[in-house]
């Protein structure tokens, strides 16, 4: 992404280590952190150590979500009963199969 005005420019490359999930959450975490808060960090003359903060929280605020998202996993497999094959489960428990998909998909990014 690339920010820029007359007295600030930014741009940063996102590579997602965890896949592209974590690219598109970091950039638009990180961008709409700092378009909500550049002027006043530029007044302030802060701006170095708050895009370091910005970075930090953006880093914790991600791995706060793939937390919620494993935890809500484990509540749905705990409402599926062990040793319950798959075509077993989809047929009677199609909602939870649903998003026990959805949620892999958001946690392997």
């Amino acid at each position: 992404f690339v920010i820029e005005n007359e007295r600030f420019y930014a741009c940063a490359v996102c590579d997602g280590h965890d896949g592209a999930s974590a690219a598109t959450f970091a950039v638009e975490n990180i961008k709409y952190y700092i378009d909500s808060n550049l002027e006043r960090w530029l007044q302030n003359d802060c701006v170095e150590t708050k895009l370091k903060e910005c970075i930090m929280l953006t880093d914790a605020n991600f791995f706060e979500q793939r937390r919620k998202y494993v935890e809500e996993k484990r509540r749905i497999k705990a409402q599926i009963p062990d040793g319950m094959k798959s075509y077993q489960a989809s047929q009677q428990y199609p909602r939870e199969v649903a998003r026990l998909q959805e949620l892999e998909s958001l946690i392997s990014g």
